[in-house]
């Protein structure tokens, strides 16, 4: 048999240092779900609680005989959004079928036109952007 090697008795952690360390461990898991929850709730949610609107391009096409490009765009969110700027290539345009902060009821589509210099077989890239921050963009080559 071995002989057993006992020294006395020995703690590892004192017991008013191991409720110590449980509170601290506590309190930073505490933190952690804290702050997970709110960027949880912040990126669901924006402008109070309001949710953006949700754009979506029906058609589009870059006439380059006609200089115009032409624009179907339905929203297919569940607010009444307003068209507060078109941008063609990162310069703001004009819309020349209806006034600028043209209102978009939910599930409308609306017909959009801007009259700009265009060089056939070019790409541009159409931004459309409402009052709230909603925007789309996509790219159209003139033809």
């Amino acid at each position: 048999m071995l002989p057993c090697v006992c020294r006395g008795k020995e703690k590892a952690f004192s017991p008013t240092i191991a409720a110590l360390i449980l509170m601290i461990l506590t309190v930073a898991v505490g933190v952690l779900t804290y702050g997970y929850v709110i960027g949880w709730l912040g990126e669901s949610t924006d402008d109070g609680g309001m949710p953006k609107g949700d754009l979506q391009i029906e058609a589009l096409y870059a006439d380059a005989d006609a200089d115009k490009i032409k624009i179907y765009i339905r929203n297919v969110g569940n607010k009444i959004l307003y068209i507060d700027r078109i941008y063609v290539n990162g310069v703001s345009c004009e819309n020349i079928t209806s006034p600028i902060d043209a209102r978009l009821e939910p599930q409308e589509i609306k017909y959009l036109e801007i009259s700009v210099p265009l060089h056939p077989g070019y790409f541009y890239e159409v931004k459309i952007v409402c009052s709230d921050g909603t925007m789309i963009a996509l790219n159209v080559q003139a033809r």
